[in-house]
């Protein structure tokens, strides 16, 4: 079957044009292309009447094990403190089914919604074990036709007061995990956690995808030992720090220098907007803080930036519906970004900066399999005020959902 979709807007190209796809295929991309339709029988002729197309949305970062757990357990102080000591307790009973279930659940929100791309974190201890993990590696072969997704093995209750769970972190990478996680926070010697992970990192040959700084505390730049021992370890571009929250809780001539290491170590850097928001700030008690990291000073550094949905329903985040466009009108609001040219950066920090970081491709090609999605709306920045729904998606075939 050919499918011949006119005027459609490649954003990762700002340009619109035609494209012809044959059996899956992308066989032309032109200004125009003139078929005669009377000599192709099977050839449907979609008119895309400037609509954006691409490859879809990527979410670089979630919690798959731990997602829908608010659903049945809920976190009645709403602290990050709480949040910990109701997913350590709760894990105590998660059985590889019970994982494998809510993931699923979970990851039908992010196809329904667009998402084609994910990393994942998933908990590895000595608590849970590898049932968390052997579920979400079950899930990624059963889903790899239709989804791309990254494992990271994530040590939420560190690593340095417990052997086993060091252990269990490099059976991890040894089973099929893609990235190894951090979280320097949960120790007494954080930057001993960090160099630990490089261990392994470097033993493994993975890249490093840490939890950094989520606080208010000013005093607490973890992400600066992080870009330092990147640096020192040769590993620049293989590192992504999340959260990184104190960013935001100093006076930007305090943290300039800072910025400048996270910049020179090509740290990927990923903000959590909807978590933060709801997280950060408990303790003021007047100009309450709003948490997120600082997206438009790493901007001004070209600092790639990514938004993800992070917790999804689950003792950290009561809330999300898998949704990247919802994630980004949150950030519009959160960071104040509201300006065209703002919200049309925020577009590409759940698309094509995610994408390129999964090692996905973010263009159209002449001979790569077609697989994208269309957006009822023409421009990036209406998109996400509007809350655009999809108006179809190419996958083997063309599925129109909405008009």
């Amino acid at each position: 079957m050919k499918y011949l979709f006119k005027n459609a807007y490649i954003v990762s190209d700002n340009r619109k044009c035609d494209i012809l796809i044959d059996n899956g295929t992308i066989v032309d991309i032109n200004d125009e292309i003139i078929i005669d339709k009377s000599r192709s029988d099977d050839l449907e002729l979609i008119n895309l009447e400037g609509r954006i197309i691409i490859r879809g949305f990527a979410d670089a970062h979630l919690h798959l094990d731990k997602a829908l757990l608010n659903e049945t357990y809920s976190n009645e102080s709403g602290t990050l403190k709480e949040a910990i000591q109701l997913g350590k307790k709760l894990k105590r009973s998660f059985s590889k089914k019970d994982v494998k279930e809510r993931a699923l659940k979970t990851i039908n929100m992010c196809r329904k919604h667009g998402t084609f791309a994910i990393r994942t974190n998933v908990d590895i201890d000595e608590i849970v074990g590898l049932n968390s993990l052997d579920a979400l590696l079950e899930l990624k072969d059963e889903l790899k036709d239709e989804l791309h997704m990254q494992i990271v093995a994530f040590p939420q209750e560190g690593i340095q007061n417990s052997n086993k769970n060091l252990l269990y972190l490099e059976e991890a990478l040894k089973r099929g995990a893609d990235i190894i996680g951090g979280i320097p926070a949960m120790e007494e010697d954080p930057i001993g956690h960090i160099k630990k992970v490089f261990e392994l990192a470097v033993k493994y040959d993975v890249d490093i995808d840490m939890h950094i700084d989520e606080t208010d505390d000013p005093k607490s730049l973890t992400i600066k030992d992080l870009a330092e021992i990147t640096i020192s370890e040769g590993y620049k571009g293989r590192v992504t720090a999340g959260h990184c929250c104190s960013l935001s809780a100093n006076n930007f001539e305090d943290i300039k220098g800072t910025i400048n290491l996270i910049k020179e170590a090509e740290i990927h850097i990923i903000a959590l907007p909807s978590t933060n928001l709801y997280l950060q700030g408990r303790n003021d008690v007047k100009d309450f803080r709003r948490g997120i990291t600082r997206v438009k000073d790493l901007m001004k550094l070209d600092i790639p930036v990514m938004i993800a949905s992070d917790n999804i329903r689950d003792p950290f985040n009561p809330f999300g519906n898998a949704n990247l466009l919802e994630a980004a009108l949150i950030t519009a609001h959160g960071c104040q970004m509201g300006g065209t040219n703002d919200l049309n950066s925020i577009f590409q920090m759940v698309t094509d900066i995610p994408m390129k970081l999964l090692n996905q491709d973010t263009g159209f090609k002449i001979g790569e399999k077609a697989r994208f999605i269309v957006l009822n709306s023409y421009e990036p920045w209406r998109a996400i005020i509007s809350q655009s729904r999809i108006f179809g998606k190419y996958h083997l075939k063309w599925e129109k959902l909405n008009s």
